[in-house]
């Protein structure tokens, strides 16, 4: 260390790591994950579901075809299932079809 400058700070619990995480962080790397896990979780389907907005509580997912939307709203429960497993509070609570 460096004559005069400050001191690293010392962790002692979790608590004094997440202080200095910011919302926007927090958000950011939700959404990373939201987007590795939909990849995963639509496979084949991600062709024609595109994941377009994530807000509070939604997915909004644009859908190439009928058939990919009939498929997608027959399938949207189990999705949300699905996706709420990756994070540690369920946020999603309902998926859009635009």
């Amino acid at each position: 260390m460096k004559l005069g400058a400050k001191p690293r700070k010392i962790w002692n619990s979790a608590a004094d790591l997440t202080r200095g995480f910011n919302p926007l962080n927090l958000k950011l790397n939700r959404l990373m994950v939201l987007n590795s896990v939909w990849s995963k979780i639509a496979g084949d389907k991600s062709k024609f579901w595109v994941l377009d907005t994530a807000t509070n509580d939604s997915l909004l997912i644009k859908v190439k075809s009928a058939a990919a939307k009939h498929d997608l709203a027959g399938r949207g429960a189990e999705l949300i299932k699905e996706l709420n497993k990756y994070f540690d509070k369920p946020w999603i609570k309902k998926i859009e079809i635009i």
